[in-house]
């Protein structure tokens, strides 16, 4: 009877015994993907299944999302679980982005929480940024904050800027601002497009002059060359407008607006 016994139980162990082990793995698994749920801050985190060990892993990174989302400005930011060091960071950061803003022309600036010294270049910034709307024709110029001297660049970049749309037969050509001299350039590079449409065999290419330089302060304070004729590319060229002008830009944003747009890049 005992010998029958034992060999059930014998039986029993051998036979379940595969079941745990196999068992172990599996429960293993589901533990760290809670862990990694908990630690992540996703849904579906049991803390009551953590060791002592991982919770307080879990809570330290718990206070870290916490401080970057205050330190960025992200939402969900808990300002009173930050120690006072992180409170003074969360503090600057958030100075620093409306500098940012303001300095930008972005919104939300808040002028009022800038330093006299910050107020003061931030009206610079906003000034160089008008100025700069209105030499090259874009829509926001508020004139009348212009200086004479501004103002008279400003009006020599339009009529430039006429000039080459009445040259090159774009719309928006108003012949009456044109010297007697330009009108007469225009009218002869009309002739001879016409006689050059109605000659064979020829490809001529009218000729331009190269126009005397003219210089506007970019947004980040630099001192540039507007678009330029030239026969030849000139030293500092970035790119080829559509009209033929040379662009001296420092970057690729707007380069070319109101001159046909880029034709290739030399930079």
């Amino acid at each position: 009877m005992k010998k029958y016994i034992f060999s059930i139980l014998f039986l029993s162990v051998n036979f379940l015994a595969p079941f745990q082990l196999s068992a172990r793995p599996s429960q293993q698994q589901d533990h760290q993907k809670n862990y990694n749920s908990c630690l992540h801050g996703y849904s579906g985190c049991d803390s009551s299944s953590l060791t002592d060990a991982e919770r307080t892993q879990v809570q330290q990174a718990a206070r870290q999302r916490n401080y970057s989302a205050c330190l960025h400005g992200y939402s969900g930011c808990d300002l009173s679980s930050l120690t006072d060091a992180e409170r003074t960071q969360v503090q600057q950061a958030a100075r620093q982005r409306n500098y940012s803003a303001c300095l930008h022309g972005y919104s939300g600036c808040d002028l009022s929480s800038l330093t006299d010294a910050e107020r003061t270049q931030v009206q610079q910034a906003a000034r160089q940024r008008n100025y700069s709307a209105c030499l090259h024709g874009y829509s926001g110029c508020d004139s009348s904050q212009l200086t004479e001297g501004e103002q008279t660049l400003v009006q020599q970049a339009a009529h430039q800027r006429n000039y080459s749309a009445c040259l090159h037969g774009y719309s928006g050509c108003n012949s009456v601002q044109l010297t007697a001299a330009e009108r007469e350039t225009v009218s002869a590079g009309k002739r001879n497009s016409a006689v050059d449409s109605t000659t064979p065999g020829q490809n001529a290419t009218p000729s331009q002059d190269a126009t005397p330089p003219r210089y506007y302060t970019n947004s980040a304070g630099e001192r540039v060359q507007s678009p330029t004729y030239s026969k030849t590319v000139p030293v500092g060229a970035t790119a080829q407008c559509g009209d033929g002008t040379y662009s001296f830009s420092r970057n690729h944003r707007g380069t070319c607006s109101h001159h046909g747009g880029v034709s290739k890049w030399l930079d």
